[in-house]
């Protein structure tokens, strides 16, 4: 289990559904769980949750919606993608796209690329 959550996560949660809060939750864990130098930052403009790596800076952020959770990697056009998961068409973001109830891509996944984004 991680600790404490930043302050304005949970209300970052709060008008989500049951399943999306829970996923979103699932994910922070895992990023955490691998990745415990990570710091994290609630971007209330973003509607999401920014992870921040002490050399590398900001990598990666969970954007909760609607029917998904979103995982951005700030330079994720530039990262391999092993798996043919990434999502997107902007210069620089690609994003690992998670709904509840679906196995792919899985948190192994998440963490691999995690870890291509920080290398």
């Amino acid at each position: 289990m991680t600790g404490a959550a930043p302050s304005g996560f949970e209300e970052l949660l709060e008008d989500h559904c049951a399943s999306i809060s829970a996923l979103t939750r699932h994910l922070r864990d895992a990023i955490l769980t691998a990745r415990p130098e990570l710091t994290e930052r609630v971007y209330r403009g973003w509607h999401g949750l920014g992870f921040h790596h002490p050399e590398r800076g900001y990598i990666a952020a969970v954007f909760p919606r609607a029917d998904s959770v979103s995982v951005g990697f700030e330079h994720g056009a530039d990262l391999p993608d092993p798996h043919g998961l990434l999502e997107g068409t902007g210069k620089r973001l690609r994003y690992l796209r998670f709904k509840p109830d679906e196995s792919a891509p899985t948190p192994e996944h998440l963490v691999e690329y995690l870890d291509l984004a920080i290398a």
